[in-house]
């Protein structure tokens, strides 16, 4: 039995003995840990594409009231989950005739800030989004002020509120800074999503809609994707929790590098699908690294360490294709996926991807919803900043 058809047949095993898709849906953090720390209250995104598509008519008036007066340009300020949702829709999708231009700060490169802090000819045309969900990340806290202070010289100090929304938790430090700053807007995210997981939420949503991305089409193919997702009598037949399945049966075998292969239309998503992958599940010694961008290769310079998905945008021709068929005659496991590169097909990969990750961590024993090493470091930070305020070096 070859490798594929052995994750196959494990997965089919443990989506069947342990009832993973229903005890997902049931929001059984027993299925992780039997501790409900940060499982109880991280899986919202099971639910986010109905509830935001009640919202998108309020987006869209948010945008509109944006454009008519003339923004040529919004910057987003944000750190991990919280930008590459957005810039990963932004590159897939490109700036839409009459809406502002996207640009996603997730540097504190001085470079890096100077290049987007020269690029700005008219701060009064220019919005600003601060993005955390905590609302205590370093970087971002450090990026508003920064930028603050340059819209004030511009603008005025009485109109610069004017130039910042926030997106964050309710009740956060940046909840209350944009109310005591004056900020134009803060949109308030459920508690209960990660920030990786939070892209069909406001998290994404925001930055979408000023864009111009097609909402409805995202969050339909999301709720598609969850309607497909739901317990029935066949496990195998969840696209997601399949996937997710094999994807951690291949990893507990020793295949921990997950390449993913994408079209051109869809090459953008591997952003995204990095840090969901990388963060969720590389904890407690165990992990799956994922390889994104890598230059191809023949079907014989990948190793005995690898697993594959190959994402293919419906009706493209791709230099990947070729690949793709000859690592499955190599006999190294594959997962194929074919989608529209549209709004719809975007939004149902998100959630299918979600999705896997969090059956892909069920099967690895880990919890794909906590952050121990990320908080670590931001820990850490902290304490250097402290230290240097305390003693200037």
């Amino acid at each position: 039995m070859n490798m594929a058809a052995s994750a196959q047949d494990e997965a089919a095993a443990f989506l069947t003995r342990s009832r993973a898709v229903e005890r997902v849906w049931a929001r059984d953090h027993t299925l992780w840990r039997e501790d409900p720390t940060e499982i109880a209250d991280r899986l919202g995104w099971l639910d986010v594409p109905a509830e935001m598509t009640g919202r998108v008519e309020n987006l869209a008036a948010f945008a509109n009231e944006i454009r008519a007066e003339g923004v040529e340009r919004v910057i987003l300020l944000g750190m991990g989950g919280s930008a590459l949702g957005p810039e990963t829709l932004r590159q897939c999708f490109g700036k839409r005739p009459g809406f502002p231009d996207l640009t996603t700060l997730d540097s504190t490169l001085p470079d890096r800030v100077k290049a987007v802090a020269d690029s700005i000819e008219d701060a009064a045309r220019t919005l600003f989004i601060v993005s955390s969900k905590s609302g205590t990340t370093i970087e971002p806290n450090a990026l508003y002020g920064f930028f603050r202070r340059l819209v004030e010289g511009a603008v005025g100090r009485g109109q610069a509120g004017a130039r910042f929304i926030a997106v964050t938790d309710a009740g956060t430090p940046l909840d209350d800074l944009a109310r005591a700053d004056g900020f134009r807007r803060v949109f308030r995210n459920r508690a209960d999503i990660g920030g990786r997981y939070s892209v069909l939420s406001y998290f994404g949503m925001v930055p979408a809609a000023l864009m111009g991305c097609d909402l409805r089409g995202l969050l339909s193919g999301g709720a598609a994707m969850r309607d497909l997702c739901v317990p029935n009598a066949d496990p195998l037949a969840n696209p997601a929790a399949r996937f997710g399945a094999e994807m951690g049966a291949l990893a507990m075998s020793g295949r921990d590098k997950l390449t993913i292969l994408a079209s051109p239309a869809l090459a953008p998503f591997g952003l995204w699908a990095e840090q969901l992958v990388a963060e969720s599940l590389g904890k407690d010694g165990r992990g799956i690294v994922p390889i994104v961008g890598e230059p191809l290769g023949g079907a014989d310079s990948y190793g005995e360490d690898r697993q594959f998905v190959y994402m293919k945008a419906r009706g493209e021709i791709s230099d990947a294709d070729a690949l793709a068929d000859a690592l499955e005659s190599a006999g190294h496991p594959i997962t194929r996926f074919e989608t529209d590169a549209d709004a719809a097909g975007l939004g149902a990969e998100f959630y299918r991807w979600e999705f896997a990750v969090a059956v892909a961590g069920a099967v690895m024993g880990v919890n794909p919803f906590d952050q121990p090493d990320v908080q670590r470091a931001k820990d850490l930070a902290q304490a250097a900043l402290d230290e240097y305020a305390r003693g200037g070096r």
